[in-house]
């Protein structure tokens, strides 16, 4: 029986397009305070474990920046497992190799805890879409453009390395697109600078409260890549 809660799909594009070449990667559900990790490389493998998973209520994760190679070895390798209850480690900023993403999350402001409406959504979208005019005349052209389920991402591509030097420098970024662009509706947040940090696993239904008529789960999916290979 399909799982209602993933797109297929979506899934193997999103890993497709952010990790290309088998690169390796964490995904983890969240659900309240239960945090179940797992480290994948496989999309279809991915897949599978996600289809047999009870996802009512959970939201899906994964991580965007480079893994260290030796985290494959960890325990919930192509699995998921309860870390918290198991005492395993999850990806930790001295597991981040390189940066290979700056990611700028627009989040429309509201009451923790619930789902995006649809005129806060158009607020995100309409940041998103100014964001990205003031990003290209900086420079910056290839990136992936998505929507959370609640808000929409951003993601431009770099390659550095994980230091101080350039988590600071993605933390200025962000911090000076919320300072730019910030309004009554929407902001950036200014707290993804980090190198471990976890994004929204494109192809995963969005949960935040309960599913209402006027504030309803939604799934998260890429909606336009500029500079990657999609084929």
């Amino acid at each position: 029986m399909p799982n209602i809660y993933i797109d297929p799909d979506e899934i193997r594009k999103a890993i497709r397009i952010m990790k290309p070449g088998g690169e390796l990667f964490e995904v983890r559900i969240i659900n309240g305070m239960k945090s179940i990790s797992g480290y994948f490389r496989d999309p279809e493998v991915l897949i599978n474990r996600l289809s047999a998973m009870d996802l009512k209520n959970a939201n899906v994760y994964m991580t965007l920046q480079q893994l260290h190679e030796g985290c494959e070895a960890r325990y919930q390798w192509e699995c998921f497992v309860d870390a918290g209850k198991n005492k395993l480690p999850t990806t930790s900023d001295n597991d981040i190799v390189r940066y290979s993403f700056i990611p700028i999350d627009l989040d429309p402001i509201r009451p923790a805890g619930i789902s995006s409406n649809e005129e806060e959504l158009k607020a995100a979208n309409e940041m998103q879409e100014q964001i990205a005019a003031y990003m290209a005349a900086q420079g910056f052209t290839r990136y992936i453009k998505a929507c959370s389920g609640n808000g929409y991402h951003l993601l431009y591509t770099i390659d550095e390395p994980n230091n101080e030097e350039t988590k600071e420098y993605v933390r200025g970024i962000l911090t000076h697109l919320n300072d730019l662009f910030k309004n009554d509706q929407c902001k950036v947040d200014t707290g993804n600078f980090n190198p471990a940090r976890i994004l929204k696993l494109y192809g995963t239904l969005a949960q935040k409260g309960r599913h209402t008529e006027k504030r309803p789960h939604r799934m998260s999916k890429i909606l336009e890549v500029k500079g990657f290979e999609t084929s």
